[in-house]
Order: C-alpha cells, then structure tokens, then sequence
C-alpha cells in the first residue's frame, strides 16, 4: 500500500512539473501562446501570422481555429455589412469588424469584440468558448527553458484531463516552438552573407488558394472531402440562380467552413449580386462579399472580385491533374479556379497530397483580401 501511495505521489509531482497555472510567459518564450482543442494541439498556429495575441488579458487567435471540426461551429465574413459572424445550428454570434461588439440574433449586446491583424480576423477565444458552451481553460505548459501559455477550449469528446493535456504538449511543441524562435531570430551584421544566394538554393514556396464554380454537381462531395483531408477552405461560388436548387449543397459548404460567393452573369451583375444575397440570407443569415463574373464583363462593385490565374484544363483526369501541377508550380501565388465536376475532383485529389507539403503553402481566399 505504501510503495503504491509512493508511486501516485511521484506520478503527480511529475505532471505538476508540466503544468502550472498561467502566469506572465517565462524564459524566451514572451509572446508565444498555444492553442488546444480537445485533446490536440494546434501546431499550424505556431507561426509569425497565425501566433495568438494577448490584449488586456484577453487571448485572440486566428478564425481559422473555427475550421477544426471538432468544435462544431462555423463562420462568415461580411465585409460589404461589416461583421463576421460565427454559428451553428442552435446559436449565433455576430461581431463588428469596426470591433466595436457583438450581439446575437436576438439582438442582445457584448462587450466580446474582435480584432485585425495583417488582414486576418482574430476573436477572443474565451469570450466564443463560454457562448457556445465549450469549456475553457488558460494554464501554462512548462518546457526546458521556461513556460508557454495555452488555452484549451474542449468539447465533450475530449477524453484528457489538463494534467494529461499538459504533459502531452509539453513533449510536442517544444521543437515546433525553438523552429519559430529561430525564425524569428535576427542575426547580428556580422553573419550576414556578402554574396548572393546560390542558385542551387531551395526554391521559394508556392502559395495557392483555391475557388470553385459549382456549376456542375457532379464532383461536389468529392471535392468537400479532398478539402477537408487537407484542412483547407476554400471559396465556392454559386449563381444566384443555382441557390435555391442547391441550397443543402451551401449548406454544406458553408458547414465545412468554406467561404459562399457568387457567380455574377454580365447583362446586371449588381440585380444578380442582389438577389444572389437575398437568397443567401435566407439559406445561411448571411450574404455575400466575393464574386467571379461567368462570362466577364463589369468588375467594379460593392464585392470582392476572384481573380484566378489557373484553371483547370483538359477532358480527362489525367491531362487536368498534369496541368494543373504545371501551372501551379510555375507561380509565385496560385489561385485556382476549378469546377466541381467529377473529373475536376478527381484531378485535384492527385494532386494534393503533394501541395500539402513543402514547397507549397495553402492558404484561404479570405486572407488575399
């Protein structure tokens, strides 16, 4: 009985030493802070343009922490009415992008707000937690040279405790995070090179976003899924005529955390933009703000305009899967226009796994600006 007691206490001491309660970030680690859901960590956010903030002990992160599905939620950035909205099937969140406040449908008001860096939308990750019933949790995480604060937001589905979560991190973002210090280094004079890079250096990383004009039907499904195993949104632009027909379908979109468009036609591209979000805010309480011209013509207007410099190309999977990989390697920012056909699909599916790594960065429409 004894040597059990002896071996619990030792247990706990050791896990104690990976988790603390939060205080000020300790050693070199000033202004890093971690993110979990659940019982992961979201290491994607440890980089210069995704790294959470602190704002008068409030903790914003990026909103592409709403595209972990674990917890069920959604979201919409209205730039044209100014607001970005987070939701799923019971509640709604409305923030101003002006940070301003928020409300819910109801028309009840918070103090909760957001803020913008470099273009991309952060919210107060405790704030959205407590609304939507998720739990949340802000400790720090003890590594070799000091401490790294992490805030924890669980649903049900989480099975760790803190303890556990914490020891658990603790061995998983130390290398990620020395990688990130190390970026963020900046070398004395002195080691500064005095000739240009070699030619045989690697090569710069190709960016790529992607949008498609769901015209077709046929390879939707496929191309959700392909998507999501890559942890990636998109934008999906509809005709306003193709709304009501498709609505599960924007539904759907919209769930999965891709951004809606509209597909404008050229006769009355503005009475199109109308009517498309008028349907939009019936099918999603939202509307609206990027669009693709079907056939050209006016590009000035109340909207964001997508403007893809690849396409897909070719009849079959083969010859569309082989130009689009040429296409985007010879770009320095690809933004791919597909369709949502059964070959288009296919096409992108081979080719995905090879973006999904280096040197290719995928990233979402939202963030062109």
């Amino acid at each position: 009985m004894k040597k059990r007691l002896v071996a619990l206490l030792c247990l706990l001491a050791a896990l104690v030493t990976l988790l603390v309660p939060w205080t000020a970030a300790a050693g070199p680690y000033d202004g890093i802070y971690l993110v979990g859901v659940n019982d992961s960590v979201l290491l994607r956010l440890i980089t210069a343009d995704q790294m959470p903030v602190q704002r008068s002990g409030t903790i914003y992160v990026p909103y592409n922490v709403l595209d972990n599905k674990e917890l069920g939620l959604s979201y919409a950035l209205n730039r044209t009415g100014g607001t970005f909205t987070i939701f799923n099937r019971k509640q709604t969140l409305i923030f101003q992008l002006n940070g301003s406040g928020s409300a819910d449908k109801e028309g009840n008001e918070y103090d909760g707000r957001i803020i913008t860096r470099n273009g991309v939308v952060f919210f107060p990750l405790r704030f959205v937690a407590s609304f939507f019933g998720l739990t949340y949790s802000f400790y720090n995480v003890v590594l070799p040279d000091g401490t790294v604060p992490i805030a924890r937001v669980c649903t049900a589905q989480a099975s760790m405790s803190d303890a556990q979560f914490g020891a658990s991190a603790a061995q998983l973002v130390a290398a990620p995070v020395s990688q990130y210090l190390a970026s963020q280094a900046t070398p004395s004079p002195s080691v500064w090179p005095s000739a240009s890079p070699s030619p045989s250096a690697q090569p710069d990383p190709t960016s790529i976003c992607f949008a498609v004009a769901c015209t077709d039907g046929g390879g939707f499904d496929q191309l959700l899924t392909t998507f999501r195993s890559a942890r990636l949104s998109a934008l999906f632009l509809f005709s306003p005529d193709d709304l009501a027909r498709r609505d599960g379908d924007v539904r759907a979109a919209a769930a999965a955390g891709h951004q809606i468009g509209l597909l404008l036609g050229s006769e009355d591209p503005e009475g199109d933009f109308r009517r498309g979000n008028r349907q939009l805010g019936h099918i999603l309480r939202s509307e609206a703000t990027q669009v693709a011209f079907l056939q050209g013509g006016q590009t000035e207007g109340n909207w964001w305009v997508w403007s893809g410099n690849v396409s897909a190309r070719g009849r079959s999977v083969s010859a569309q899967a082989d130009n689009l990989a040429q296409d985007v390697g010879a770009r320095r920012v690809a933004r791919v226009t597909l369709n949502d056909s059964n070959v288009t699909a296919q096409a992108l599916r081979r080719n995905m796994s090879a973006w999904s790594q280096r040197p290719y960065t995928l990233f979402t429409p939202t963030e062109t600006g």
